[in-house]
């Protein structure tokens, strides 16, 4: 049989799923049958391969998935992401963070630490350091450190590169584009090394610890929908215990934490305003954060 009219059996897709959320965490629910059987015939392809069997057989090795992993990953979640995505969001950062930054940090260690969690290609990452960029008074007396972390290398490779099409600076405007970009063409554009400079980049799978010291704002956005409940709750652990002290966390358009009962009465941060919530630093936060650090 042709490729083209291959159909992934329920069967073999909960096999598959499998595969996925013990390598990632990430849970794909039966309703993803169809999409993820249309996105890995194009693998199937590549690869020279009949059947989905011989896929899953060949991903289940470690060797086979470390090769197609940037390929796997892309076939199972979506990157599509751009500058200045939300523009609310960008607005409290420029309007709430900041001043507050400024009125905490400027006197004393002016040191700023964010991460940009599950950052895919580094829009929301570079977004960020453009931002504090153009609003941290006297810039070059602060020590700003952004982390951009992601599961797939492909995406990570892209960050590290810096380059955009036009449909990335899409939200940009005129001013910032020709301020912090090299346009190349008409749909290539690259950023300049100063905002660049600002921002590393490095593999991290969300269910595990973040190495990286604590963090004055995590963003975390468009990304617990592809995790099931146990696994959300394991996700906000990380990122939790990677936050500071009064740091915030970032959860974007969606907010399951909110919706979901289980996963509100798990949460230890304080709810601030949609899509945010905050590390406080009193007796009963403390002692919920310590008991999540202990576990």
């Amino acid at each position: 049989m042709s490729v083209d009219l291959l159909k992934l059996s329920p069967d073999e897709f909960k096999k598959i799923a499998k595969v996925v959320y013990d390598r990632t965490g990430i849970h794909l629910e039966d309703r993803k049958l169809s999409l993820l059987s249309n996105r890995l015939r194009r693998r199937l392809k590549a690869l020279k391969m009949d059947t989905f069997e011989q896929y899953r057989k060949h991903i289940e090795s470690a060797a086979g998935f470390k090769e197609e992993e940037p390929h796997f990953l892309s076939a199972v979640t979506t990157n599509e992401t751009y500058f200045f995505r939300n523009e609310q969001l960008w607005r409290y950062f420029e309007n709430d963070l900041v001043p507050d930054f400024v009125e905490t940090k400027g006197k004393t260690k002016k040191e700023v630490r964010i991460w940009s969690a599950a950052s895919s290609s580094g829009e929301e990452a570079y977004t960020t350091a453009i931002m504090l960029r153009e609003l941290l008074p006297n810039f070059n007396t602060w020590n700003v450190k952004i982390i951009g972390s992601d599961i797939s290398s492909k995406v990570l490779d892209m960050a590290r590169a810096g380059k955009y099409n036009a449909y990335a600076v899409s939200k940009t405007t005129p001013e910032r584009i020709k301020k912090w970009f090299d346009k190349v063409n008409a749909d290539e554009f690259h950023l300049k090394p100063a905002i660049k400079e600002m921002v590393t980049f490095q593999f991290h799978n969300l269910r595990d610890e973040f190495p990286s010291g604590r963090f004055d704002v995590i963003f975390l956005r468009n990304v617990l929908m592809y995790f099931d409940i146990p696994m959300k709750k394991r996700v906000i652990d990380v990122v939790t215990k990677a936050l500071a002290d009064n740091g915030r966390l970032i959860v974007g358009d969606v907010d399951p934490i909110r919706t979901i009962p289980e996963l509100s009465a798990h949460m230890t941060l304080s709810y601030q305003r949609p899509g945010v919530y905050q590390k406080l630093k009193t007796a009963a936060q403390g002692a919920a954060n310590k008991k999540l650090v202990k576990a």
